[in-house]
């Protein structure tokens, strides 16, 4: 591995003033010239899904992130925001809309969202949901729950 030199755009701004009352941390990498066959990305998601349960202590601690750097445009941002307020297509089987507090909610009863249901607890009493957006400010993610597509 070598550590490359910042690049314009491969930047995220954390609005602690926010995230502190959340999740206060947040780390990104950019790994460059990683081909996945469709083999290698099922081990990828299998890794990164034993870490959720174990060293990431079921997202507690840490939630995982994984982006095409092709399709979202930096720099970034970090923060926490009222959940009525994102408004996202999640990565889901179908292209439905939800803001985070109606996505929330429907993981916890919706069968299609039953993997995901031991997580809502972590933020979803929170007034601010943690929340990484790109330049054009789509969401990225709602961690620790789910990426958006």
């Amino acid at each position: 591995f070598a550590l490359a030199q910042e690049e314009p755009g491969a930047t995220m701004t954390v609005c602690k003033a926010h995230t502190d009352t959340i999740r206060p941390f947040v780390v990104a990498a950019i790994l460059k010239d990683v081909v996945f066959t469709p083999e290698r990305y099922a081990s990828f998601i299998d890794l990164q899904d034993q870490l959720h349960r174990n060293l990431c202590r079921q997202r507690t601690l840490v939630a995982i992130g994984t982006h095409d750097m092709d399709t979202v445009e930096g720099p970034f941002v970090y923060d926490a925001r009222p959940g009525s307020d994102i408004e996202f297509v999640p990565l889901t089987p179908d292209d439905r809309s939800f803001n985070a507090k109606e996505l929330l909610e429907y993981y916890e009863t919706e069968v299609t969202g039953k993997h995901l249901k031991p997580y809502v607890p972590i933020i979803k009493d929170s007034p601010l949901y943690p929340v990484i957006v790109d330049a054009q400010n789509r969401v990225l993610s709602l961690p620790p729950i789910i990426n958006g597509n």
